[in-house]
């Protein structure tokens, strides 16, 4: 599973964004997500990922697609 494409579509379908905008490198702030949907993307990469709960503030430390992505391969 391509984890960066995931998230990217997870967030284009989230915030009706072209995917082309979904940059990996841009803060999760500046695609203007609210709170409920960061909590479905957590929920959702919960599912995906089958790594356990994942607390929705870890989108502020973690705070780009690639900074994610790194900290979910870190957990493997």
């Amino acid at each position: 599973m391509n984890t960066k494409l995931w998230l990217q579509e997870k967030i284009a379908e989230e915030t009706e964004l072209p995917i082309e905008e979904i940059s990996c490198d841009i803060e999760f702030t500046k695609f203007n997500m609210d709170s409920l949907s960061v909590l479905t993307l957590a929920f959702d990469l919960e599912s995906k990922l089958n790594i356990g709960e994942i607390d929705p503030t870890l989108f502020s430390e973690y705070n780009t697609i690639n900074k994610l992505v790194t900290w979910i391969e870190n957990q493997k």
